[in-house]
């Protein structure tokens, strides 16, 4: 990784960490700067605004979402690894997500919000190619949701350990 691109991604994290540690409003561009051990016109090089930080997460969301639509749409169990895989577990992905929902909470901060619903559509576009049933696909994605929140708010123990076992089994015997 050349030298500004390592700067920008200290910066975006950062950033980032600010976001989810402090709230939107300690994410300010001096708190960043100093935050990476970067100049302000350092961070101003290569974020212009709060706004294109917002943006830098959300481009980082994209290249990891954009990726794992076409890991996943190569498996042949991308249903179980899906599942499987919503388990929050504090590693990039989850920060930049996190961020980018504390964010994308925020009226000012729209490309936040876009950024999560691309995150959706490149889940939904990889789950329904597995599937082959879009609503199952929704389905599937939106149970998701819900083992990612669960596993954010207590840990891999607020989730029963059959859980997946079970909501998987309950998968199967839907027509399809």
């Amino acid at each position: 990784m050349a030298k500004g691109e390592q700067t920008r991604s200290r910066l975006l994290d950062a950033f980032e960490n600010l976001v989810i540690e402090h709230g939107e409003r300690a994410g300010t561009l001096a708190a960043t700067a100093g935050e990476a051990g970067v100049s302000k016109g350092g961070l101003l090089y290569h974020f212009g605004s709060k706004d294109a930080l917002v943006e830098g997460l959300a481009d980082r969301l994209e290249v990891f979402a954009a990726a794992e639509e076409r890991r996943l749409a190569a498996l042949p169990d991308a249903l179980e690894v899906f599942l499987r895989e919503s388990v929050a577990a504090n590693q990039p992905f989850d920060r930049t997500y996190l961020a980018l929902l504390k964010l994308g909470q925020l009226d000012e901060h729209a490309a936040a919000r876009e950024a999560l619903l691309r995150l959706d559509e490149h889940f939904l576009a990889a789950l329904t190619e597995a599937l082959g049933d879009p609503d199952l696909a929704l389905l599937v994605l939106r149970v998701s949701d819900g083992i990612y929140v669960r596993t954010a708010l207590g840990g891999s123990d607020a989730l029963p350990a059959d859980s997946v076992d079970r909501i998987l089994g309950l998968l199967a015997t839907l027509p399809g």
